[in-house]
């Protein structure tokens, strides 16, 4: 063995004696800092009310604070990018939504993330509905008088979303009713609630958390909800087929990533943490009196698995409504 070839194998051995200990050393000792909770809608929208109670809950079980990062806008491809970019080491989580993992990649013919490159799996946290909403200045109270009025006014309709899980669903409540109307997205859910109480746009489809807050307010009157009963806490809301319009279902869920890559051992750390909080019977109250949501428990693999399926069945959905990738 030459001069230089023992040279290099001395600094090898000597780079994997400093690093291997090093990597174990942060791995078993995660977390020593705080995490940061991604959010890719804006404060007060339903995926941020659900990140919070979670946050608040698995900073007990890590020992350290998890504060929540909103990161809104373009159809959630700033937060997800963000999260995407990040350090695979456990200190930045994404919580994120259907929205951005399950409807966007039939969406848009090209993103700057990957569902299944750019992350791994931690797990769910629920599963919850969207309502359907007008002004309470608007003259209808019910889905059929809805209908009436959009063939009526077809040059003045509009309907907003927050969520593109609003936006599919606003396109399918048109082609099942043969109505028309213009649609106009906003960076967030809330930005376009208060355009809706201000008459700018005259209808949405947007998540159960964020109407809760303003229906009986003489702010939103809910026509009806798209699950597939009578939704606790709003009983006097009709479903979509009760209402008259059949086959309408739509459900949204939130679920928590981390970039590709992060080590098992921390992955699992996490993982530990979130499902014993959304065990808590507390967590599940408050998920139910905020979100009338239920709760999508599950494991990374098992997490995985119902993402991919949930792609699948909005790919279906999308090109039923008629939707062309942007």
């Amino acid at each position: 063995m030459n001069f230089f070839s023992l040279m290099l194998r001395m600094t090898t051995l000597l780079t994997l004696t400093l690093v291997s200990p090093s990597h174990a050393q942060t791995t078993e000792s995660f977390p020593n800092r705080a995490i940061k909770m991604v959010v890719p809608f804006g404060p007060g929208s339903g995926t941020d009310t659900v990140a919070r109670v979670v946050a608040q809950q698995m900073q007990t079980y890590l020992g350290q604070p998890v504060t929540v990062e909103n990161r809104a806008g373009a159809n959630g491809f700033i937060g997800a990018e963000a999260v995407a970019r990040s350090a695979p080491d456990g200190y930045t989580v994404f919580v994120t939504s259907a929205s951005i993992h399950s409807l966007n990649p039939s969406l848009f013919k090209t993103l700057p993330y990957d569902t299944e490159r750019d992350f791994a799996h931690v797990g769910g946290v629920m599963e919850a509905y969207y309502t359907l909403l007008v002004g309470e200045t608007l003259p209808v109270n019910s889905v059929q008088e809805l209908i009436a009025w959009l063939k009526a006014n077809p040059g003045s309709a509009s309907f907003g979303w927050g969520a593109t899980v609003g936006q599919i669903a606003g396109a399918t409540f048109l082609k099942q009713t043969n109505t028309s109307a213009t649609g106009v997205p906003y960076k967030s859910s809330p930005q376009a609630v208060t355009d809706l109480i201000g008459g700018q746009i005259k209808f949405m489809f947007n998540d159960v958390t964020t109407s809760k807050a303003h229906l009986g307010k003489q702010r939103l009157k809910a026509l009806a909800v798209t699950s597939p009963e009578r939704i606790v806490g709003l009983e006097d809301i009709p479903t979509m087929a009760q209402a008259g319009v059949a086959d309408f279902e739509m459900t949204t869920w939130v679920g928590m990533l981390v970039p590709k890559n992060t080590p098992s051992a921390i992955i699992n750390t996490l993982s530990a943490a979130l499902l014993k909080a959304v065990a808590l019977p507390e967590v599940a109250a408050k998920m139910q009196a905020c979100c009338s949501a239920r709760m999508l428990i599950k494991t990374p693999e098992a997490f995985a698995q119902f993402m991919r399926d949930d792609q699948k069945r909005w790919a279906k959905k999308i090109s039923e409504a008629g939707v062309k990738p942007e």
